[in-house]
């Protein structure tokens, strides 16, 4: 196959196999055209041979004219058997839809061709089988008729092979589009760990369990530890083949055989999963996915229950959409399906859903994130799950991040969505220089010290954390004042949703905002009478101006122009001298020692003795200050009932029995 060498070759060369699906109603000649193409009867059964349909899945291996491989899966059309078509159709690559001429397009091309849509089946042939019982004309019409009906599907482009199964018409013709359609198919699930659905389990005398598949993802090789899931069972393969030969090592894409040691019947049953130990633990009965509901037929409705299919298995399901009450025919949206039983999922993998009664198919979907993270907001859950089907990192982060609130998020947080660690770290990047996140950095930690990753919020989140922890802090110190300092810890309970670590950073940027103070362990608020090392050294300068003229001591603007500190951080500093008792405020942007002004009291109080009363003339040349300062000082004292003004003297002001 042209651009496509890897694909040829026997099981062991290391060709990367495709898969092959069937579709097609019953009796349109499916079994018929792949044994005439692969030289394999797929119809195993007895009960398929005598009555002449598929009842379970058939299997065979076809050769390409370029030499390259395809495992065929051979599934059943009757209605009853849709469910097998299913496990068939999950995981394949690429289908052959097959039409008989005499009949044209059925009910079950329709559902199949619905079912392939949904698992996400991208390219694939159309057969239009049993050319040899129509005339000319009625096999022209019935070719308009399939490319017509292919007009309203994804699959308008498809190739249209007119052939026989019983004279051979159109065989090289048809080999020749499947070559071509393979070219252009995109391999998935290809690498990474190994992954089978089992939809076949039976023992052989002598040799031990075995079980069939279709292998998802990854190699198997004999002497490999392997886990059953959901169960968690433990064993070891054999020996393992592909299409019926032994093989050292099977690769994803083939049809296997894989011979288990030290495995009990019990414990491994179609629908369960074989897996690599690395891959064991995917297992869940929640989880968040994009669902598409098919055109023509009845909406899900939230609550609904349905029989959901995924690889060989099927569960009894709810599907809660994150919008509305329902989904509506010919529509798709984010949803939240929960399972009656544990699931071996992981995102991206496709799903079919199906009513109950009547038994059709209503949709299906991919599953996007697996686990039961508490999302507080539907529309934000829905945006996220929006953003991650369309692989947006940016407006995932920004969603995740808005609807954890105090929690913020991580890079991890994303990286377990499914978007790769470079990718996430660049998104959350964007959305801060865009304004829509901000970050919360720690320091650069000690040598040897963990690191502690950077944390984002949504816009204006960091700020109110920030106010609530110091109004805790401040709240705490005001219950107890001989014990005002709070550790982190104590202080991280107002924000339960972050870690330790991160509100200590947090409380370390009020301390160099000069709205905390760091000491004994802990922080307390600056104007809870204690200081930093910083603060401190700034009150004994304050001390100091203020002693050197007690009695006509700068204003904050003088201490501000001489000492080079904000009037803000100034004005903090004296609250907390204050409040200790060595200053005392007279006017807004006037402080005095408190030694001065327990000074300038007992000289106002030796000259209301000796004369009776005091004017401001007087009282500012017995201070030897300014006016100012002397007006303030009396005023002081009129509010604290020591004088009483009259007109322009003070007289002491008498006091009540």
């Amino acid at each position: 196959m042209p651009g496509a060498p890897e694909r040829s070759g026997s099981p062991d060369d290391g060709a990367v196999p495709l898969t092959l699906g069937t579709a097609g109603h019953i009796d349109h000649g499916k079994t018929a055209l792949i044994t005439l193409l692969t030289g394999k009867n797929t119809d195993r059964l007895r009960e398929e041979q005598e009555r002449g349909i598929s009842i379970e899945l058939g299997y065979a291996e076809l050769e390409l004219p370029d030499g390259g491989r395809l495992s065929v899966v051979d599934v059943p059309g009757h209605e009853r058997f849709v469910r097998t078509m299913v496990a068939g159709a999950t995981g394949i690559d690429l289908f052959l839809l097959v039409i008989a001429a005499d009949d044209g397009v059925m009910p079950q091309t329709v559902e199949h061709v619905a079912i392939l849509e949904l698992l996400g089946v991208e390219r694939g042939v159309v057969a239009l089988t049993k050319a040899d019982l129509v005339d000319e004309e009625l096999l022209e019409m019935a070719e308009e008729d399939v490319r017509e009906f292919l007009e309203q599907t994804p699959y308008a482009g498809c190739e249209v092979v007119i052939v026989s199964a019983r004279d051979g018409r159109g065989t090289v013709e048809l080999l020749a589009a499947l070559q071509r359609a393979a070219g252009h198919v995109e391999m998935h699930r290809r690498g990474g760990y190994a992954r089978l659905p089992v939809d076949r389990v039976f023992p052989l005398k002598g040799i031990g369990t075995v079980v069939t598949g279709t292998l998802w993802r990854g190699e198997i090789r004999a002497g490999d530890a392997m886990v059953v899931e959901p169960g968690g069972a433990r064993t070891v393969v054999r020996t393992v083949q592909a299409h019926d030969h032994e093989a050292a090592v099977v690769r994803a894409g083939s049809r296997v055989g894989v011979n288990l040691r030290g495995l009990d019947r019990d414990a491994v049953d179609r629908g369960s999963w074989l897996v690599a130990p690395e891959a064991a633990g995917h297992v869940c009965r929640r989880f968040d996915a994009w669902v598409q509901v098919v055109p023509g037929g009845r909406s899900l409705r939230s609550g609904d229950q349905v029989r959901l299919h995924h690889g060989t298995a099927q569960y009894l399901a709810r599907v809660a959409p994150l919008e509305g009450r329902e989904i509506a025919a010919g529509t798709q949206a984010a949803a939240v399906v929960r399972l009656a039983a544990a699931a071996a999922v992981e995102p991206n993998d496709r799903f079919i859903l199906r009513a109950l009664s009547p038994v059709a198919t209503i949709g299906g979907g991919e599953v996007l994130v697996t686990g039961a993270r508490r999302w507080h907001g539907r529309g934000r859950h829905a945006d996220f799950l929006a953003a991650r089907r369309a692989g947006d990192a940016r407006a995932a982060a920004v969603a995740l991040a808005g609807d954890s609130g105090w929690g913020g998020v991580v890079a991890p947080d994303l990286a377990a969505a499914g978007f790769g660690a470079g990718e996430a770290d660049a998104a959350l990047a964007a959305a801060e220089q865009a304004g829509e996140l901000e970050a919360l950095r720690p320091r650069a930690p000690a040598s040897g010290a963990h690191a502690v990753s950077a944390r984002w919020f949504g816009a204006g989140t960091l700020a109110a954390l920030r106010a609530d922890l110091l109004a805790g802090a401040s709240e705490r110190a005001a219950v107890r004042p001989e014990r005002p300092f709070s550790s982190a810890a104590e202080l991280a309970a107002l924000a339960p949703a972050l870690p330790v670590d991160d509100v200590d950073t947090l409380l370390k940027s009020l301390v160099a905002d000069a709205r905390l103070v760091a000491g004994e362990g802990g922080y307390a608020p600056a104007s809870a009478g204690v200081l930093g090392a910083a603060q401190a050294a700034l009150a004994d300068a304050l001390l100091a101006r203020l002693g050197a003229e007690p009695f006509a001591p700068p204003t904050l603007a003088s201490l501000v122009e001489t000492l080079r500190h904000p009037p803000r951080e100034l004005s903090r500093v004296l609250d907390v001298l204050a409040r200790r008792g060595d200053v005392v405020r007279v006017d807004k942007v006037l402080w005095f020692a408190a030694a001065a002004v327990d000074a300038s009291r007992t000289q106002l109080l030796a000259m209301l003795a000796a004369d009776g009363r005091v004017t401001l003339a007087g009282f500012r040349d017995r201070l030897g200050c300014g006016r100012r300062s002397a007006q303030a000082l009396l005023e002081l004292f009129d509010g604290e009932g020591l004088t009483l003004r009259r007109g322009d003297e003070r007289v002491p002001r008498r006091r009540r029995p």
